[in-house]
This record gives C-alpha cells, structure tokens and sequence, in this order.
C-alpha cells in the first residue's frame, strides 16, 4: 500500500510539473495558456495543446503575461538580456540571469522575445519567395528568386541575402536575349554596448545590365540604433570598404580594385496590419578614385497570409557615377513581385 502511495505521489508530482504553462491575458479579458516562443515584428506567438497552429496576438493587446521559461529580450534603447519576463497590467518585470531586476517599465518597451531554450532555428528569422513573368511581346520571360535569414542572440546578429533576377526575351526572329542579376552577401554584427554595434559585411554582384562579372565589396565598421521600438528599427552605420569589380568579357574597359568609405541606414516598420517595410541605403564615396560615387538602395513591402506566407513586392537600384567599363549605363534597377513563405 506505501509503494502505491509513493508511486501516486511520483505521478502527481510529474503530471503538475508537466502541466506548467504560460499564460497571457488580453486587454478584452480573454485567456490564453501554453507555450510563449517568441515576439518580434510586434506580434507574441503562443503554442498551444488545443489547436494545431499557434495563436499569433499583437503586441499592444497583451495585459498580463506569465512565463515558465528563459527569453532573449530586447529592449527598446538597444539592450538584450537573459532572463524571465513578466507583466502584470501592460507593466514588465525582468529578472536577469544574475538575478538582478528591471521594473515598472511599460511592455511596449520589450521589442523582441526567444525562448533559450528552444532549438537553433527558433532563433532564426528566414524567408523565401519568387515569381515568373511571361509575356506573349517578344517572348518575355523573367524568373526572381529572393531569400533571407538571420540569426539573433544577446551578443551577436548576423545574416544572409540573396536576390536573383534571369530573364530572356527574343530580340528577333533568330536572336534570344538573356539576361542576369545576381546579388548576395552577409552581414555580422557585434553588439558591445546597448545600441551601439561593430559591423562586418561582404556584397556580391554580377549584372549583365553594368557590365559586371563579379563586384565584390568587403566592409567594416561601427553602427547604432537611433530608434528600437516594438514597431520599428532603425539603425546607421558608417566605416570603411573595399571594392573589386571584375568586367565581363563583352565590355571594353579594365578591372578595378578601390577603397571606399560607406555610409548606410536601413529602416524596418512591422505589425502595420499585417503589411512589414524593409528598406536600406548604402552610399559608397571613393577615397581612391576621386569623384566617384556608388549607390545602392532597396525598400521590400509584404502583405502577410495565413500559414507564414505572404506576397512581396521590393525595388532595388544600384547607382554608379563612374562604371568602371565603356558605354555601361550608371543606373541598373529591378521591381519584383513574388509570394513567398517566412519561418
């Protein structure tokens, strides 16, 4: 009978340590308990035993949170830390790994939440999309594949890019045109003092447009977040860069290898009914060759749909005052629109 006793008691024990849950309450009153795995772009994903899709909840909506676990947060202002979270009418306390405590601060000033943990690829952003056009005019076709991926932690941010753009049309009855453009890279960032942050990066282009075989350009420098709220980041950064710009075979004109400075800026506003905004500017000043300048500039609308996808629509141009090959136009541009999945 004690051994039946013990075992009751084994059993109740790990049933109510299985059952602990999280559980956020909405400003309107409603309940939900299970699993908080992350917040970003302004919207609390919570997984749940009793549906099969997690429950996605804006931001602003949350009155009441309690959590079981440890989160990367990041605040407004910059700072991440480790720690647990919670908030008790729109009001956040966090303890931190060391156990010290942030308190009576508003939630909409915790801009980003990750479960710890949680597996690798729950601290991953990633996305993918694509579109094909035809046109019966000259036999137009045109194929974009588009992706991105990011990883985020207390200490470190870097991510990948790729945008590919082939396209073919019929220049007469016995002559087909192809063309390509192809644009990828990576960033790492280095987070040393709340918003303040070193930055590394490498961007690869060919364009058959500016004459391009391959330009390579490597840069570093040191950036920072003027603005980091739940609903939109911001942030500058300026260094120095070199470039590489190998011809194509076709163009008249040498290889280039300069050293350039960079100022950029790159905006993201989310959460903005269910439409996001990503855009950047990076300008390029020649400190080798004097008086040119080199441009390049993107902005990425998309309209979320059910199930992580959605549909984009992004323009991206690259300005060059002085193309390093003959009768090479200075301005090469693509709009694209596509449907893609996010992660």
């Amino acid at each position: 009978m004690k051994k039946l006793l013990v075992l009751f008691a084994i059993l109740c024990l790990f049933v109510s340590t299985g059952s602990a849950q999280d559980r956020v309450t909405l400003t309107n009153g409603d309940a939900i308990v299970g699993d908080v795995k992350s917040m970003k772009h302004a919207v609390l994903v919570i997984e749940t035993d009793y549906s099969d899709s997690d429950f996605t909840i804006d931001w602003k909506d949350v009155q009441d949170l309690t959590t079981s676990g440890t989160y990367i947060i990041g605040l407004a202002g910059g700072k991440k830390v480790d720690g647990t979270i919670t908030i008790v009418n729109q009001t956040v306390t966090i303890t931190d790994a060391d156990g010290g405590q942030i308190e009576n601060m508003s939630h909409l000033k915790v801009i980003y939440l990750n479960a710890i943990d949680k597996g690798f690829w729950d601290k991953v952003n990633a996305s993918i999309d694509g579109g094909f056009t035809h046109s019966k005019a000259s036999n137009n076709n045109q194929f974009t594949l588009r992706g991105t991926a990011a990883y985020m932690s207390t200490k470190i941010n870097p991510d990948l890019y790729a945008n590919f753009v082939q396209s073919a049309i019929d220049a007469n009855d016995s002559v087909r045109v192809n063309s390509k453009r192809r644009n990828y890279g990576g960033n790492f960032r280095m987070f040393f003092s709340k918003s303040w942050f070193a930055i590394t990066g490498a961007d690869f282009l060919t364009s058959d447009e500016q004459g391009l075989d391959l330009r390579s350009t490597y840069s570093l420098g040191v950036g920072y977040f003027p603005i980091s709220t739940y609903r939109m980041l911001l942030n500058v950064s300026t260094g120095i860069a070199l470039n590489n710009e190998i011809l194509s075979d076709d163009v008249m004109g040498e290889d280039n290898t300069s050293t350039e400075g960079f100022v950029s800026m790159e905006y993201n506003a989310f959460g903005l009914d269910d439409i996001s905004i990503v855009s950047s500017v990076k300008y390029y000043p020649s400190l080798s060759d004097g008086g040119r300048n080199r441009l390049n500039a993107s902005i990425d609308l998309k309209l979320d749909l059910p199930k992580d996808f959605y549909i984009g629509l992004g323009y991206t141009v690259n300005y060059d005052s002085e193309p390093t090959g003959e009768d090479i136009p200075g301005t090469d541009y693509v709009v694209q629109t596509t449907v893609g999945w996010s992660l």
